[in-house]
């Protein structure tokens, strides 16, 4: 890129914040100064970008141009035509075997109906339509035939085109000659001959051609004069970086965003837009042109600190460079302040601190104690006290002494890099981010630095007592509302996150110099976004583009920025000063376009139809190019896209104009994207192509079904097979079970009927007999016999409740358990008391299970009345969650362990239990009896009866 930035007049200022006030400055005057480079001046009012070969224009000999109707330019070059978006140029080729033929293009023409057209020097005519050349009047080199100069459209008709001094149209895609054309027609060809005059191309209509001549927009007239230079308004001349003037040219053109195009016979293809900065021109001394700091004083010289050393000094008589010691090393001046007494400080570069004397000289203060030194900042209070801010800390100089602020005075170990006055107190802030306020009395560190993140911070504006903005060098910007600091990033737009200063114009603008540009934002608009993240935020960037000689605004130095008395800002760089006026500075309010150039589908490029496009089957990688045009500054044109239906939010993609993605699944999609040019203006609607990714057969709305009702119907096929053979099995099991409960229901009844009868009939009989028998001889051996059959009775009647089925409930183990612990416990003479719920559960119980703890309930009694020496009995029976626990207790003596692993029943007991499917639980305490807690699980939840 080449370009050429203008040299600008100074003008007067102040610092914001500051306590000096400026009087007016006559801008005349300042001009009076600087005439002898006014034609340089005058000169680098624009700014100029070349394309040459090198940059893809496929040649250097350009021949015509023309803007068509969405906005793209087209370019015509003796090795063929061109589509033009700012950053690639396309070439357009040929149809079928015309690309064999070497074509000698001449004229473009872009008509209202956004078709453009290319002639030929034979007198051939094409229509580009779909990136190819179609031929509508074939050459004609022999005879030479006339060549076509007008391409207009009829109301409502089709195209007609001049051919020579014939008028012809275009139907079906052929042309036929108008033999008697109408005055419409006839009016509409003058006037376009009369736009084509206006709009910089040359009429080859009588003998003598009328040169190229362009009536800008703007009311200015861009034409050559009578040594061939070109010149605007016939006073101020356009150079081209690298081509000698006067340089002939074919054509010129204005685009829509204001820029004027030259087409060069010879040196490529050339733009030319209007500079928003200006240079400050300083012409004398041995000046670098990088400067450090800049200052306007209250008399109106302007003073800029450079990097040779010594500082220039810029009147109204012309600029002096002074230095500050007259031989010796000479070290670049890196703070610049006036005080309320007019007095210039200058502090050197890691050096000493000088004061100008009334001979125009400069001291060296502080010759005594060194302190303050390596100044990189100087601010005064209200009360006439000087501060001195830099890497050896802070410092104040009264007039008569200096005092030094250090960790007793809230200040450790405080590298300054700025200083402010706010609401009568001083505002320093560290090259780690640290910010502090106070005066004479202590400073206090403002909030919590952690936000800062240790950047250097180059800048501070204060406006309030709770808005306090501080620039950062990589850390962005930063707002104190008095409680806490926002910081804006990349984030919220901020284009470059190094910057240099922050200055306020009188519109309620911050401006802010930067190693990316001179950046711009609306206070008010930054204040509502500190509150809302959602809340809008525009950005305005100037860089080479714009007229500046470098991108970088220098830092590190104070003041890095200045507001002039007239409104003016001016920022050092690199490349010198720059001034620009904030007013004056136009935005390209034209909302850049926005077209698809290619779309790829796995690597492979697809054409897109209606909009639409198709992919798959199965996950697919989709890739889109596009291009945004604006050609007042396409570099700085940035883009965001989403991928609807897979995006949830807009992906920045800065100036990268591809959006891939990878393994996007199948489904319905909407590819959409935004330009935004440098001046923050979006296109005014987003690109949108629809996208449809197919899904694999297997993975498709059909298939799905099918399998889902062919998986349902196996299934339940399955399942009904399935509940079939365990429904028999429950059937054959239910129908074992019914026959084994008969049995058990034969066998308890023979038992009961038969054989308890017989022993009931033997034990009453032996009875009768031990009544009338001998009672020496055989009443004791009946007796004996009438005793067993009363126990062979009572064991054939547990036998037989344990055999029945009809006796499988809770219920019936509860009350069969607890008749005979009465009867037994009564039998034996030890007192029962019982404690059984009233409502007992009718909840089924395996027939082992309730043998079971019947058995070992009953070896717990029958360990009782044998061992345990008790005259009192508990029986408790309760029902927990989902289990059965039955307690017995009693006041024997107990035993202790060593016992129980004798013996006493106690292992099987728990033997018992445990075969049953429960435990056990035995506690005992000598002398004091035992209890023994028997626990079953019960698998159901039980329905209660009285």
């Amino acid at each position: 890129m080449k370009s050429a930035a203008s040299s600008q007049v100074p003008s007067a200022g102040h610092l914001p914040g500051s306590s000096a006030t400026l009087p007016g400055v006559r801008l005349a005057a300042l001009f009076l100064v600087f005439a002898a480079t006014l034609s340089a001046a005058v000169a680098a009012e624009v700014v100029t970008h070349v394309w040459q070969s090198e940059d893809g224009l496929p040649g250097n000999v350009v021949r015509s141009l023309v803007q068509a109707a969405d906005g793209h330019l087209w370019v015509a070059t003796a090795e063929g035509v061109v589509r033009f978006d700012g950053i690639e140029f396309e070439p357009i080729e040929p149809d079928g075997e015309l690309r064999r033929i070497r074509f000698a293009f001449w004229r473009l023409f872009a008509p209202e109906d956004g078709s453009v057209w290319v002639t030929t020097f034979q007198g051939g005519l094409f229509r580009i339509r779909d990136g190819r050349l179609e031929q509508i009047v074939p050459d004609a080199p022999r005879p030479r035939r006339p060549v076509v100069t007008q391409v207009v459209l009829d109301a409502g008709g089709p195209p007609h085109f001049l051919l020579g001094e014939e008028i012809w149209r275009v139907e079906n895609g052929h042309p036929a000659r108008v033999t008697a054309p109408d005055a419409a027609l006839l009016e509409r060809f003058a006037d376009d001959l009369e736009r084509q005059s206006a709009g910089g191309r040359a009429i080859h209509t009588g003998a003598d051609p009328v040169p190229a001549r362009l009536h800008a927009r703007d009311g200015s007239v861009w034409a050559q004069d009578e040594s061939g230079q070109l010149l605007i308004d016939g006073r101020t001349p356009v150079d081209l970086p690298g081509v000698p003037s006067p340089y002939l040219y074919n054509e010129l053109l204005e685009d829509r965003d204001g820029n004027v195009w030259i087409a060069t016979p010879m040196n490529g293809l050339a733009r030319v837009r209007r500079s928003r900065v200006k240079m400050v021109p300083i012409t004398h001394g041995p000046s670098q042109p990088a400067a450090f700091a800049v200052m306007q004083d209250r008399a109106g010289a302007w003073w800029i600190a450079n990097r040779s050393g010594g500082i220039d000094r810029l009147t109204e008589q012309g600029n002096e460079h002074l230095e500050l010691v007259p031989t010796g090393y000479q070290r670049p001046v890196a703070a610049i302040f006036e005080d309320r007494d007019q007095r210039l400080w200058l502090a050197s570069r890691s050096g000493s601190v000088f004061i100008r004397d009334e001979t125009g000289g400069f001291s060296p203060q502080f010759t005594e104690t060194q302190t303050p030194s390596k100044v990189r900042a100087i601010a005064q209070g209200n009360d006439g006290t000087l501060w001195f801010g830099g890497e050896q800390g802070l410092a104040s100089y009264d007039g008569t002494k200096v005092r030094t602020y250090g960790a007793e005075a809230g200040l450790p170990e405080c590298d300054i890099t700025v200083l402010t006055i706010a609401d009568g107190s001083l505002i320093a802030a560290t090259s780690d981010g640290r910010v502090f306020r106070g005066g004479a009395e202590g400073f206090r560190l403002l909030g919590d630095p952690e936000p800062l993140q240790h950047w250097w911070v180059s800048g501070l504006l204060a406006k309030a007592r709770d808005e306090l903005w501080a620039a950062t060098v990589g850390g962005g910007l930063f707002l104190w509302n008095g409680t806490s600091w926002r910081q804006f990033g990349t984030g919220d737009g901020l284009p470059d996150l190094r910057l240099t200063c922050v200055l306020e114009d009188d519109r309620d603008h911050l401006w802010f110099g930067s190693l990316g540009g001179i950046l711009r934002a609306s206070r008010k608009q930054l204040l509502g976004r500190a509150t809302n993240r959602n809340q809008p935020l525009h950005w305005l960037r100037l860089d080479r583009s714009d007229g500046l000689p470098t991108r970088e605004c220098i830092g590190g130095y104070q003041p890095a920025g200045w507001k002039g008395s007239d409104g003016q800002l001016w920022f050092p760089t690199s490349g010198g000063v720059v001034r620009l006026h904030p007013g004056l500075v136009g935005e390209n309010e034209q909302p850049p376009p926005v077209f698809l150039r290619a779309a790829r589908v796995n690597g492979v490029e697809r054409d897109i139809t209606d909009g639409r496009i198709e992919a798959g089957p199965g996950r697919t990688r989709l890739e889109f190019r596009f291009a945004g045009l604006d050609y007042s500054a396409p570099e700085k044109v940035s883009y965001r896209a989403r991928l609807d239906g897979l995006d949830d939010a807009w992906r920045e993609l800065g100036s990268q104009r591809l959006a891939a993605y990878e393994a996007v699944p199948p489904g319905q999609y909407s590819f959409q994207v935004v330009a935004v040019n440098g001046d923050g203006v979006a296109s005014a609607t987003p690109l949108r192509v629809a996208v449809r990714v197919k899904a694999h057969f297997w993975k498709s709305a059909w298939f799905i079904v099918a399998m889902t009702v062919l998986t349902l119907a196996g299934t339940a096929g399955i399942g009904w097979h399935f509940a079939r053979r365990r429904l028999k099995r429950r059937v054959e099991a239910l129908k074992i079970r019914h026959a084994r409960e008969n049995e058990r229901s034969r066998i308890a009844r023979d038992l009961h009927d038969d054989l308890g009868a017989r022993l009931t009939e033997i034990s009453i009989l032996s009875a009768l007999a031990a009544e009338g028998g001998d009672e020496n001889t055989l009443r004791p051996s009946l007796d004996q016999l009438s005793g067993k059959a009363k126990d062979v009775v009572a064991t054939l009647d547990e036998i037989v409740w344990a055999v029945n089925p009809r006796e499988d409930t809770l219920r019936s183990l509860v009350d069969y358990l607890a008749a005979f612990a009465r009867e037994f416990l009564e039998t034996a003479g030890i007192a029962l008391r019982t404690e059984i719920p009233r409502l007992i559960p009718e909840t089924p119980l395996d027939a082992a299970a309730r043998h079971g703890v019947f058995l070992a309930a009953r070896e717990a009694l029958n360990n009782l009345v044998k061992h345990s020496k008790a005259g009192r009995a508990r029986l408790a029976v309760r029902f927990g969650a989902g289990s059965l626990e039955i307690r017995i207790e009693d006041n024997g003596r107990g035993f202790s362990q060593e016992w129980e692993a004798k013996g006493y029943g106690v292992a099987n007991l728990r033997d018992r239990m445990r075969t049953a499917g429960g435990e056990c639980i035995i506690a005992s305490v000598p002398g004091e009896g035992v209890s023994v807690t028997l626990t079953l699980p019960l698998l159901a939840g039980p329905t209660s009866s009285a």
